[in-house]
């Protein structure tokens, strides 16, 4: 069981030490993948959203796996609580092959690429 007392300060740092190189990997290329879906105009709200996605993702997603894992008990609660987690992936990749809504190509004077053109 976790975090019983055969785990040491060591032990509880290699996991999270892990768990933080995954988080680090998955960031950067979501974002760009996001940035680059994103409309010149929208840009900021595109990476603000997906940061606010990963924050409440960091935050929920442990606790809820953690309420899942204490309410079905120390017999089945590992199972039970990867439960929440394979929901929210089955859930997101239909989301992620959606087509881009709304994306349309900004004129050329809006990003300022025709002002710096006709100097």
């Amino acid at each position: 069981m976790p975090l019983d007392g055969g785990w040491s300060p060591a032990d509880v740092a290699w996991r999270l030490a892990l768990a933080g190189v995954g988080m680090g990997l998955n960031g950067g290329p979501t974002q760009a993948l996001v940035m680059g879906a994103a409309s010149p105009e929208r840009t900021a709200t595109a990476g603000s959203t997906v940061q606010l996605a990963r924050s409440l993702g960091f935050a929920l997603g442990p606790a809820l796996a953690t309420a899942a894992w204490g309410l079905a008990g120390a017999a089945h609660g590992a199972r039970t609580a990867l439960v929440p987690a394979a929901v929210a992936a089955c859930l997101a990749v239909p989301l992620l092959s959606l087509p881009a809504r709304g994306t349309k190509d900004v004129p050329a004077a809006t990003t300022g690429a025709a002002s710096a053109a006709s100097d």
